[in-house]
């Protein structure tokens, strides 16, 4: 989905459910993108696609990511079926 070359966030589904709750949870713990990104061995702009949701992260890096955050990737996953986002 692009308009006029800038990606368009989907209003709902899974990954934008995952992105959201990564994203609030991040945020609680006061941790930058940049800060998971280097943690999760990954670029920033990955970690900012996978919280708007805009692509599918893979296990490997949702594990990672979560270390970086020291949550546990079953509480993101808790938190997004909670989402009103999740569809």
């Amino acid at each position: 989905m692009k308009a006029h070359g800038k990606h368009v966030q989907p209003l709902a589904g899974p990954e934008r459910a995952f992105g959201d709750a990564f994203r609030k949870l991040r945020k609680k713990k006061r941790i930058s993108q940049e800060t998971v990104s280097e943690e999760a061995e990954c670029d920033r702009t990955t970690v900012s696609l996978i919280e708007r949701g805009l692509v599918s992260a893979k296990l490997e890096t949702i594990v990672k990511m979560c270390k970086a955050i020291t949550v546990l990737p079953s509480e993101v996953m808790r938190a997004m079926e909670k989402s009103p986002l999740y569809s």
